[in-house]
């Protein structure tokens, strides 16, 4: 909606940031759909939502950056950043200051 009227926020911001992290860490293409419990259409984020929720959200890491289980757990930390910066919803996404909080405490895991 905010990109419909030309209205660019820190929330779409953080919507964009979220978006290149998350292409980061899976290796999709956003533009494509994804199917989310037998629906096709869905967004990257809620695909991300999905996996999260139903326990497999390892799932959704690309294999050709996987290493060692240290960077995986940071992986997924990352994935959690990544999911609620892709809210639907702006007033659920993170100010950046928290998105820069939540950054620090993964680069000190």
């Amino acid at each position: 909606m905010q990109l419909l009227v030309n209205r660019y926020t820190e929330k779409s911001d953080v919507f964009s940031f979220g978006m290149i992290l998350g292409v980061l860490l899976t290796g999709k293409d956003p533009t494509q759909p994804f199917c989310v419990e037998g629906a096709s259409g869905g967004s990257l984020g809620l695909w991300l939502k999905h996996l999260q929720q139903s326990g497999e959200a390892r799932e959704a890491l690309d294999e050709s950056i996987l290493g060692e289980e240290v960077e995986e757990d940071e992986m997924l930390m990352a994935l959690r950043i990544t999911i609620v910066c892709l809210s639907d919803f702006p007033a659920d996404r993170p100010s950046s200051d928290e998105l820069v909080h939540m950054l620090t405490q993964l680069h000190s895991f």
